[in-house]
């Protein structure tokens, strides 16, 4: 590097004085301190990230799909960081005497924030499955001569649904409990910080999933409409058509509907 970018004097004395007279922070977001030679430490160390995975998961499906559902995952998970930190602050609970182990003592312990987060996504996602699932059951009511569900109609749902959604619902639980242990393996929490986070996670997650489902039956119909379109739409219209953005919250597997409706546009090409 010195050879592609040559220093100044000057510049050289300025760097090798700031990094004499400072210390260097860790970026705290992505940074986990474990056992060294503990094979449970470093897979623990891996589960503690889990929730960094959570968020880039999710900006890559909405650039992916443009998904309004997905803006709103995006818009809660700011909003859940945000009541995790007044709580902490609120509060104002140590983390517990192993933190010096981590070197992580300056900041609040209660709740742990990335088990909230964590314990958000499962929630946010097992009521996303269950509205889609619900969706479903309305079809398969639509169909049925009795007009009631029955465990062969539930079957039906479930069959209707995205096979790999479902899976990942149980595996967005499964990731809420590794966190939350890893965080106490590692030393960053104790057991009780890592229950307040989960528990404040749920309970968020609940509202907003009410206020996604309220949201979404409210414009739904712009973004489905023409009127995004039109010389009369908002800028904010226009900005979504022009992303075009969709709501697929209600449809069981619309992951099925666009397998088929490409394979029949290539035939048909």
């Amino acid at each position: 590097l010195p050879s592609l970018f040559p220093l100044s004097g000057a510049a050289k004395v300025y760097i090798h004085t700031r990094m004499a007279t400072s210390l260097m922070k860790p970026f705290s977001l992505t940074y986990v301190r474990y056992p060294e030679d503990d094979i449970i430490g470093t897979l623990m160390a891996a589960a503690s990230l889990l929730p960094i995975s959570i968020v880039v998961c999710t900006l890559g499906a909405f650039f992916a799909r443009r998904e309004l559902w997905d803006v709103l995952t995006l818009v809660g998970i700011v909003l859940n960081e945000v009541l995790a930190q007044v709580l902490k602050h609120v509060v104002k609970e140590p983390r517990p005497p192993s933190c010096a182990a981590v070197d992580f003592c300056t900041t609040y312990g209660m709740p742990s924030s990335h088990a909230q987060l964590a314990a958000f996504a499962a929630t946010l996602a097992t009521l996303h499955f269950k509205r889609r699932l619900g969706a479903a059951a309305a079809i398969e009511v639509v169909g049925n001569k009795t007009g009631r569900t029955s465990r062969h109609g539930f079957m039906a749902s479930m069959r209707m649904m995205d096979p790999l959604g479902t899976w990942l619902v149980g595996m967005t639980w499964l990731a809420a409990v590794a966190v939350g242990v890893s965080r106490v393996y590692l030393g960053y929490h104790s057991i009780v910080q890592v229950q307040a986070g989960s528990a404040a996670g749920v309970l968020f997650g609940f509202v907003w999933h009410a206020a996604c489902c309220s949201c979404a039956s409210i414009i739904r119909h712009r973004l489905e409409g023409e009127h995004s379109r039109s010389r009369g739409a908002s800028a904010v219209e226009r900005f979504v058509s022009w992303l075009a953005m969709r709501d697929t919250s209600l449809a069981p597997n619309p992951m099925a509907f666009e397998f088929r409706h490409t394979r029949n546009t290539s035939k048909a090409a």
